[in-house]
């Protein structure tokens, strides 16, 4: 019984972290990336030390990414809390504006293409 009543509430905790849209069913899959993850941490209000070749997918939908990552991988500094950057191999950074731990055992990190600075 406590067993089904855990499932339940692990599903509940899913679906309310779930975000406003769902990418298409096409992308779902999404692409097999290597990242480096600059977590923020909120308390201490600096990154912490990045967390390099950490493997994840990739998901694209209408300008917002979706990083998915193993929690094998998804622990102490490469864990992508809100706040944090995520950075590809070409140099294109992402801050994380939704960080959540998924129902099926991995780490969600929503994330948009951080704008690039101007220099004067």
């Amino acid at each position: 019984m406590r067993l089904i009543l855990s499932a339940l509430a692990l599903a509940l905790l899913g679906v309310l972290a779930m975000p406003d849209t769902l990418p298409a069913q096409d992308d779902k899959k999404g692409t097999a990336v290597k990242i480096t993850v600059k977590s923020w941490d909120a308390a201490g209000k600096q990154f912490l030390k990045p967390a390099e070749n950490v493997e994840a997918t990739k998901i694209e939908n209408e300008g917002r990414v979706l990083f998915k990552l193993s929690t094998k991988v998804a622990i102490g500094t490469a864990e992508p809390r809100t706040g944090s950057e995520i950075t590809e191999a070409d140099g294109t950074v992402y801050v994380v504006k939704k960080g959540v731990n998924s129902a099926g055992g991995g780490y969600s990190a929503y994330s948009e293409k951080k704008p690039v600075e101007k220099k004067p």
